[in-house]
């Protein structure tokens, strides 16, 4: 059964009452981005701020999130500034854990940070700075039933993973999760995200200001880079200016050598 926008707000303050830095909950019946809304702008730190629908939220280096009416959680975090790579890492833990109290069961992280089960990207985080404060978004697919065109392939939601969860109560399970991973030490969130790590190992492409690279994953730093290897030898890729293009089975075989 579906939980009413209606309830939303008291579940919300409920969760916020046992956390520590997100003290804060707005609901929004809708907007265009929880990372764009006046209430995300005018926001304290320790606010959240969340939506029914939101129509067009966005990812990282501009990337759009499909609008997919109400069957997704969609939240932005205001907190205090600090190093992105950090909230990042962050929250790609926070929303593993929260996904994976729907689905009973260990989740990946795709470097840097979207969760994948399969294969296939279930969350996604951005993170954004404005003056002292800082805006973690973070979306979750969590009633979808299906995709279409090109994102069939690439993408998926609780839902078709089996979990029975609505999206309040994994909307609280982030909340919460994202509280205790902003609390934790470094050491701490790069454990639980190397235990999760879905890049290492496999053969990826990656899109840098200077060109493609594509090799195969010798090791992960989640918040400095990683190391690839490639035909003419090892290279270091840093986060902030690094993103997957291609990985795993969907790098298609390509002649003349790597870059």
């Amino acid at each position: 059964m579906t939980v009413a926008f209606a309830e939303w707000p008291a579940r919300l303050a409920a969760t916020c009452d046992g956390c520590s830095v997100l003290r804060t909950a707005v609901a929004l019946p809708e907007t265009s981005s929880t990372q764009d809304a006046p209430e995300t702008r005018d926001a304290a730190p320790g606010t959240l701020v969340t939506t029914w629908r939101q129509t067009a939220g966005r990812g990282r280096f501009g990337r759009h999130w499909e609008d997919t009416a109400t069957a997704g959680v969609a939240a932005t975090f205001v907190v205090d500034a600090q190093p992105a790579e950090r909230l990042a890492l962050a929250g790609a833990v926070a929303s593993a854990l929260a996904c994976e109290s729907a689905l009973g069961r260990r989740t990946g992280i795709k470097w840097p940070n979207d969760i994948v089960v399969e294969g296939r990207k279930i969350s996604g985080v951005l993170v954004e700075r404005r003056d002292a404060r800082a805006f973690i978004g973070i979306g979750i697919n969590v009633a979808q039933q299906r995709f279409e065109g090109d994102l069939e392939a690439r993408a998926a939601s609780l839902a078709m993973l089996g979990a029975r969860a609505d999206r309040i109560e994994v909307l609280c399970a982030l909340v919460s999760a994202l509280d205790r991973a902003l609390l934790a030490s470094d050491l701490d969130l790069v454990e639980q995200f190397l235990a999760r790590c879905a890049l290492r190992g496999t053969r990826t492409l990656f899109s840098t200001p200077e060109g493609p690279v594509e090799g195969e994953v010798r090791s992960v730093d989640p918040m400095r880079g990683i190391v690839v290897r490639t035909a003419s030898g090892e290279r270091f890729l840093p986060a902030a200016s690094t993103s997957v293009a291609e990985w795993g089975a969907r790098v298609s075989a390509r002649q003349g050598g790597l870059k």
